[in-house]
């Protein structure tokens, strides 16, 4: 059942408009007929009632017919309006249609009655399309997409704007092309195929698809097409229209997606994302290096609590903490000992963060896991090997300096009993060489702990003061370090005070010492011999020198300090022929 044709009829002669109404009741299906017989009369009408279409005889009282539409024009301008008069002559017809009403029919019988009715459906139909059509280009406009219309012939016949922004085209170069303005020839074979599906009597209505548009300038642009054919009767098919959408960030996003799960697919640690608003915030992801390293894969792991990691030998004041953490929605990091699905215990650090929304509650929990098996067991042979070293500090401190007291004693009485006394002298300096080499052996072994609270230390300062601790003889220091270290100042000065030693003792008097800055750390530097090839590349073992008499622990002793500092040494040739020592790594103060 048509929609129905509300008509308003103007006209000063009442049979007239019965006539007119019976016959528009009988033409059209569904039609409507308000009659009146006063121009002011349908302009108040209009003021109260929506009407599709007006109808007005030309020649009335007061009033003609081009008056009343140029009033009725004023307030609906859409409005379709048709002149039927029975004073026509070419003039009228000519005032009527450039003032732009929609017909212009003279009285007569039924057959111009009948033109009537169909003019005045015809002339409805294509108001209500009309309304339809900017109803939904506003609704096109406003969500801004570009939208195309080809017609039969493949050339297009409409682009909107922001079709014409997409390619860089104006829509005066668009409009009348073919496609292949826009693509290429594989992009234009695809569309004409995807219309052919829709054109299939079991084809789909709209058919969905990738499309690279090429602009005018730059880059093709990525897009998706969604395209239909225009509505047509028969086997008159009129075109298609398409709107497009452009998907460059959308595929961006989906390619940094793509790589951030790579990444955490490949990451070299274990790595676990957990969903707080489940039950028991379980697992919803796991790396492979998380199935490598727990034996576990992702059909044992996801979807439960990681907690089934844990054994009895787990340390359950560890696992509270980080529990804790968790509560308080704070990152927190723990080692704790874990079994593989073997039932094999490994040392796992477990690093938790969590992950929020823009409004700042917690949407994942992120979790890192690194097995440190291997760490933990070189950490306890260190600790093994460093409680062995202090006993062996302690049996070199006491046990072994005892037995040496009493020997330079005894060399002492011997000497009150004898005037000969050159062997015990040689006795003398063998004894103070074990001393001195005790002493040596005692500073390696304190040296080589880490240091655990370093403070900012001024370079040139703990330079200069190492140098009046010793014995330089005529040697000379220029300092032309500013900078500061993050140190510990007593164990930097002993670092200076062997460097210094070391030159002076293997350069002789008169050497020239120079301590200045590095990027990142010192060095100290002489304009003695330089190093020997014989020494260069054992350099920092205990126990070598190229000094008679010298213990050959000083370097060993300043490589000691600098790796307890996290820094490193390196012996180079200084620019002058002399020896250079260069210590890297070196954290200055924030």
């Amino acid at each position: 059942m048509s929609e129905r044709i509300d008509v308003l009829h103007v006209d000063d002669d009442p049979s007239v408009l019965d006539l007119t109404e019976a016959f528009l009741e009988r033409e059209l299906e569904s039609v409507a007929v308000t009659s009146v017989t006063e121009p002011s009369a349908a302009l108040d009408r209009l003021a109260e009632e929506a009407f599709d279409c007006v109808v007005s005889d030309y020649d009335m009282h007061g009033t003609n017919g081009l008056e009343l539409f140029e009033a009725i024009h004023a307030e609906h301008s859409k409005l379709p309006f048709v002149l039927y008069t029975g004073k026509g002559s070419e003039e009228i017809a000519s005032q009527a249609l450039n003032a732009g009403v929609t017909g212009y029919f003279q009285k007569g019988g039924p057959e111009q009655l009948r033109r009537l009715a169909n003019r005045v459906k015809q002339a409805v139909d294509e108001h209500r399309t009309r309304e339809i059509a900017d109803r939904y280009s506003t609704v096109i406009d406003a969500l801004g997409y570009p939208v195309y219309v080809v017609d039969e012939t493949g050339v297009f016949r409409f682009v909107n704007e922001p079709f014409a922004a997409l390619t860089g085209y104006d829509r005066e170069e668009i409009v009348g092309s073919k496609p292949g303005l826009i693509k290429d020839d594989d992009a234009v074979a695809e569309a004409e195929e995807r219309l052919g599906r829709v054109l299939s009597s079991a084809g789909p209505d709209v058919e969905r698809f990738s499309v690279d548009i090429v602009p005018k300038e730059g880059d093709p642009i990525p897009c998706r097409d969604h395209m239909a054919a225009l509505p047509y009767e028969g086997e008159c098919f009129e075109g298609s229209v398409g709107i497009l959408r452009d998907v460059s960030d959308e595929l961006a996003r989906r390619e940094e997606l793509e790589t951030k799960t790579r990444a955490l697919d490949e990451a070299p640690v274990g790595i676990t994302i957990t969903d707080p608003d489940l039950p028991d915030n379980p697992m919803v992801y796991v790396n492979d290096r998380f199935v490598e390293m727990t034996g576990y894969d992702r059909d044992d792991a996801v979807g439960i609590n990681c907690r089934f990691l844990q054994g009895e030998d787990t340390d359950e004041e560890t696992v509270a903490r980080l529990r804790e953490a968790i509560d308080a929605e704070e990152p927190e990091s723990v080692e704790l000992l874990n079994y593989r699905k073997d039932g094999t215990p490994f040392w796992n650090r477990v690093s938790v963060a969590p992950l929020r929304d823009g409004d700042g509650s917690i949407s994942e929990w992120v979790g890192f896991q690194e097995n440190i098996t291997a760490f933990k067991e070189r950490e306890a042979a260190l600790q093994r090997q460093n409680e062995r070293l202090d006993a062996f500090a302690a049996i070199v401190s006491h046990d072994l300096r005892n037995p040496l007291n009493v020997a330079q004693g005894r060399v002492e009485l011997a000497r009150e009993l004898t005037d000969d006394s050159a062997n015990l002298d040689a006795a003398t300096d063998a004894l103070d060489r074990i001393e001195s080499i005790i002493e040596h052996t005692l500073t390696l072994a304190r040296e080589g702990e880490t240091v655990g609270d370093p403070e900012p230390v001024a370079i040139a300062e703990v330079a200069a003061d190492s140098w009046e601790t010793v014995d330089t003889g005529s040697a000379s220091l220029s300092v032309e370090a500013d900078g500061e270290a993050l140190a510990d100042p007593d164990r930097l000065r002993n670092l200076f005070e062997n460097l210094v030693r070391n030159s002076v003792e293997h350069a002789g008097d008169g050497v020239r010492i120079r301590v200045g800055d590095l990027t990142d750390g010192f060095y100290v530097e002489d304009d003695g011999p330089g190093i020997t090839e014989s020494v260069r590349d054992a350099l920092f073992e205990p126990g070598q020198s190229g000094v008679a008499g010298n213990t050959g622990f000083g370097l060993a002793i300043v490589q000691e300090i600098a790796t307890a500092h996290g820094w490193t040494v390196e012996a180079v040739d200084a620019a002058d022929g002399g020896a250079r020592f260069e210590i890297r790594g070196v954290k200055r103060p924030s």
